[in-house]
């Protein structure tokens, strides 16, 4: 770059449903001022998402350049963020910089800010914008940030939007955008290769006031949450209403006319101009994108009456919970939480496996076909394995987190029973498991995971079949587990890629479980082929061997 450089626009993201499938990368929706970043050894250039020069207010990202100063010019697509008490991103926060084109010292302490890296879109001389979305991705990861005020947050793929959408919902963000793997960079444009999904929140509202429009009908309602001082004033409401709707609730609201506000703290002035007061006995409800702790919710919209409500019933806003009065933590803190969103994912990733591998449609359709077959052959093997079939999906939709070795192993016998019966002679068990162990504790359905990979991945596909094995063991203050397949052939001295996913999903949940974590999860790939899964948990207090 020669001279001030000629900003280009941000590529934005169209508005609509999650997308699904193995083109998509998944990101959380970061609340914070979209800007591109335009650097230099020892230069920052910073403009907004309409073009504005914004660099003087934001002082302290200046160090950015030291990123030029290690990888030479680059222009970089990002967001800055102020984080909140809560170490979350907070619009409401951001505006007090944002209003300010030369920040005082004092302001700079009392409001720090970090610049979130999104996009690539010029290293070392070179155009990116033209490269796919997921190289880009993976040259940002290239980038050295120590020492400079960045961060790099998560994104996801080879994963379900929703998942992470969940997730999103949960922690307070904002929402997720979608980008298909393979899209370039559309300076300016709005595109459908980019998906944001931005949910929505709904909260009962008391009705304390009205506002009319040039018919004289409903225009907008004044809506509040009961607390400690009374009603307190919420949002202004004023779409969401069918005709119906206006007409019907201008009459219950005339009706229940009165001269006093009856918020605590009345709305600021421009909010009562023209307004009717209520008195608060109509309750109502209201949808919402997520506010900032402590602000009104963001296009609220009336959504119905709630007549069987009383007010009194009435919940708190959720976001009014925390004070309006924010302590910043330092943004720096920020890599901790964005390290603890991307184990939140990957959690929910497994718990979500897991959760669907409890009956696979595979699995279903093979094992009613073997019953219906032994019907006409040996019915009463078709009985036997009935009963099997309806233990093992009574156990498999218990719901639980947490179950036992005594009960993963009984489940993992059914389980191994009916897949006998499909195989015959292509699938043999064995079976060593030390007594005393039946109360180690461990994830639900987490050696059933490893069973069911082990059997549909390892054996399944080999004409010749195979052994699975299954042990328990004690050793000193710990139980060993171990489950291997003599099937599969590995030639790179690599754990096969079925069992990557199945051992990460079980670690993650392991990691994630309450009380003391297993010593290990290990895998070991035998000379003579197949693999083999090493499982180590402690073991309960009180039976410990001498």
């Amino acid at each position: 770059m020669a001279g001030t450089p000629d900003p280009i626009r941000p590529m934005l993201a169209s508005d609509g449903a999650m997308p699904s499938g193995s083109r998509w990368a998944f990101e959380f929706v970061w609340d914070g001022l979209r800007t591109l970043a335009y650097l230099e050894p020892g230069r920052v250039w910073l403009y907004s998402a309409t073009g504005r020069p914004i660099t003087a207010s934001y002082p302290e990202l200046g160090a950015l350049a030291g990123l030029a100063d290690r990888h030479g010019p680059l222009v970089l697509d990002g967001k800055i963020i102020a984080l909140d008490q809560l170490r979350r991103p907070s619009a409401r926060l951001l505006r007090k910089r944002m209003s300010n084109a030369s920040p005082s010292p004092a302001l700079l302490r009392r409001v720090p800010v970090r610049f979130y890296l999104l996009d690539l879109l010029r290293a070392e001389g070179d155009d990116l914008t033209d490269t796919p979305y997921q190289r880009r991705r993976e040259l940002l990861g290239e980038l050295d940030l120590s020492g400079v005020p960045a961060q790099l947050p998560p994104y996801f793929v080879d994963t379900d939007g929703q998942t992470v959408l969940h997730e999103a919902t949960r922690h307070g963000l904002a929402g997720v955008v979608a980008k298909r793997l393979d899209s370039r960079y559309q300076p300016g444009r709005r595109s459908r290769a980019w998906v944001q999904t931005l949910p929505r929140h709904t909260q009962q509202v008391v009705v304390g006031g009205w506002q009319p429009g040039e018919n004289g009908e409903l225009a907008a309602l004044l809506v509040g949450v009961p607390d400690r001082h009374g009603l307190r004033f919420l949002a202004r409401v004023s779409s969401g209403f069918t005709p119906v709707e206006r007409r019907e609730l201008t009459r219950q609201l005339a009706e229940l006319a009165q001269p006093d506000c009856p918020f605590g703290t009345p709305p600021e002035p421009a909010g009562q101009r023209d307004t009717h007061w209520v008195s608060p006995r109509l309750v109502g409800e209201i949808s919402y994108r997520r506010p900032d702790p402590g602000s009104r919710p963001r296009q609220a919209s009336w959504q119905r009456l709630r007549p069987t409500v009383h007010p009194a019933g009435v919940g708190a806003a959720p976001w009014l919970t925390v004070s309006d009065e924010v302590v910043v933590a330092d943004p720096a803190a920020g890599a901790d939480d964005l390290a603890l969103l991307n184990e939140a994912v990957r959690l929910a990733q497994a718990e979500l496996r897991a959760e669907r591998a409890r009956i696979s449609q595979h699995f279903l359709y093979n094992v009613l076909t073997t019953i219906a077959s032994y019907m006409r052959t040996d019915p009463p093997r078709a009985r036997e394995l009935l009963l099997d079939f309806a233990e093992y999906t009574r156990y498999s939709f218990r719901g639980e987190q947490i179950s036992t070795l005594g009960a993963e192993l009984a489940n993992v016998d059914r389980y191994l029973a009916l897949e006998c019966a499909r195989f015959g002679e292509r699938l043999t068990v064995k079976r060593d498991v030390a007594e005393g162990l039946e109360d180690v504790q461990l994830p639900f359905l987490a050696v059933q995971q490893l069973v069911e990979a082990a059997v549909r991945h390892g054996i399944e596909g080999m004409p010749r079949g195979g052994t699975v094995t299954v042990t328990a063991a004690t050793l000193g203050t710990e139980c060993v587990v171990t489950l291997s397949e003599d099937a599969t052939v590995v030639s790179d001295a690599r754990e096969p890629s079925w069992l990557t996913e199945a051992l990460s999903d079980v670690r993650d949940r392991l990691r994630a479980a309450p009380g003391p974590a297993a010593a290990a999860l290990d895998v070991s790939l035998p000379a003579d082929g197949g693999t083999m899964v090493t499982l180590r948990l402690p073991r309960p207090q009180g039976r410990l061997e001498a």
